[in-house]
């Protein structure tokens, strides 16, 4: 037994060695995946591609932005499905002619089921003023595709960017 050992050991480090080692269990898990497909899902909102975004969210996913513009408890808005998030972002996109994410973090938790990130935004508006907020995402997954997620942004500085949003 001690031999069969010792010859796994030097095999795997000659594997090591010339490059042909199997990726180590975190490159495949389900949190590395999860990882994946939450950058996948904000550079298709980065790139406004409505498409990426389609296949990545399962079709009764559920969206909430949980903090009102009038400082209330009730969310200021809920999507109740793919159809209703796919026209919320797609209002989104409209009002911006460029968006990106800066010091992206993200964070998996529940083995690949919760996902957090955490970023700045540095977006233009449609009529090309300065749009900069913080954003925290909590994405729920569940075989690949998102299932539910909660959008934290400053509301004050929605409000003062877009005029049109009844604040």
């Amino acid at each position: 037994m001690r031999l069969h050992t010792f010859v796994a050991v030097i095999a795997g480090t000659l594997a090591l060695m010339v490059g042909n080692a199997p990726s180590a269990p975190a490159d495949v898990g389900p949190e590395r995946k999860t990882e994946a497909a939450t950058r996948a899902l904000l550079e298709a909102f980065e790139r406004k591609d409505l498409d990426a975004i389609d296949v990545l969210i399962d079709q009764n996913a559920t969206l909430t932005i949980p903090m009102s513009f009038s400082g209330a408890l009730e969310p200021a808005a809920h999507f109740a499905n793919k159809e209703e998030i796919l026209g919320y972002i797609g209002g989104v996109v409209t009002n911006f002619q460029s968006m990106r994410f800066t010091d992206l973090r993200i964070s998996v938790a529940e083995r690949g089921g919760t996902s957090f990130a955490q970023a700045n935004g540095d977006f233009v508006t449609a009529d090309g003023r300065p749009y900069r907020n913080v954003y925290i995402y909590r994405f729920d997954w569940k075989d690949g595709l998102m299932v539910h997620t909660d959008e934290y942004a400053n509301p004050i500085t929605l409000c003062q960017t877009l005029e049109n949003l009844n604040c």
